[in-house]
């Protein structure tokens, strides 16, 4: 257990450290600024502190979730990391063991893209923050009011959902679902890498996050059975438990995190399976 943590830690570090980490960073963090400007802007102007809660209404944006996958995409496109430099690792710790660590790595990055970008909306708000477990004055105000046309905002507060949860609860139903769902796309992408090769894999996982699309434009009653198999839609967890035409949005929050968890685990399994046999090969670094 020991070599296994030892090996973990040093391709956790690679993954946290490299310029593809720093590039998806900056564009997040710059799509953040952007959706959260007009909310502290229009805190000041009303003279109502943000809570630090906004988070799963901005990530529950269809064109902000779109371009978020769009650099998870990228950050994941490297898999399964066969650099050169990874060589070395493969025969100090054995195939499997391996393996192990870069399913472990893509999962706790997912959590820590999530964790990051939860962390980072709260600093954006830190001039006109109000720590509050509440949702707070300002966003019922613009949930029930709308976001006025002169600060243009990017995305909407929604009041059902201020009523269905309580901040904790919506963060954490944020965090794990985006984790979970980020988790999926890294190992479906390392899975299809291995079976077939990088290009398929990044089509795939595009192809699943345009599937956002569809769901979004489709006919409101047949909503809801199709975002039963876009995964990717999931992480728009303001719309969980919201109606529309009688109909739910989103599937329950069971079978989300149900099938997510199953979903990563059958990737996980194949690609212990498929890494014991397939020949490595190896790419330069990048």
């Amino acid at each position: 257990m020991t070599g296994y943590f030892r090996s973990f830690h040093q391709m956790f570090t690679e993954r946290v450290f490299s310029s593809r980490t720093y590039v998806v960073a900056v564009l997040q963090g710059f799509m953040l600024h952007l959706y959260m400007r007009p909310v502290a802007a229009f805190s000041r102007d009303m003279g109502y502190a943000a809570a630090p809660w906004a988070f799963p209404f901005i990530l529950s944006n269809i064109f902000y979730l779109l371009l978020f996958m769009i650099g998870i995409i990228y950050c994941f496109s490297d898999v399964p990391f066969m650099q050169y430099k990874n060589m070395y690792q493969v025969i100090r710790t054995g195939r499997r063991r391996w393996a192990a660590c870069q399913v472990s790595a893509i999962l706790a990055q997912s959590f820590l893209i999530m964790a990051a970008n939860v962390f980072f909306s709260m600093v954006l708000l830190s001039g006109s923050c109000e720590l509050t477990l509440d949702w707070g004055k300002l966003y019922h105000t613009l949930a029930l009011t709308g976001s006025p046309e002169e600060y243009r905002f990017l995305f909407a507060f929604s009041y059902e959902t201020m009523q269905m949860f309580s901040p904790l609860e919506l963060i954490a139903l944020t965090v794990i679902t985006g984790t979970l769902g980020i988790g999926f796309i890294g190992l479906f992408m390392f899975a299809v890498s291995i079976y077939i090769n990088r290009s398929v894999a990044v089509t795939a996982a595009f192809v699943m996050v345009l599937m956002i699309y569809l769901v979004e434009n489709i006919h409101p009653l047949l909503r809801e059975k199709m975002a039963m198999f876009v995964p990717v839609n999931w992480m728009r967890v303001t719309q969980i438990g919201v109606k529309l035409h009688d109909s739910f949005i989103q599937p329950p929050v069971l079978y989300m995190l149900m099938v997510l968890a199953a979903g990563i685990a059958v990737c996980a399994v194949l690609i212990l399976i498929k890494i014991k046999k397939m020949e490595f090969q190896w790419y330069k670094e990048e």
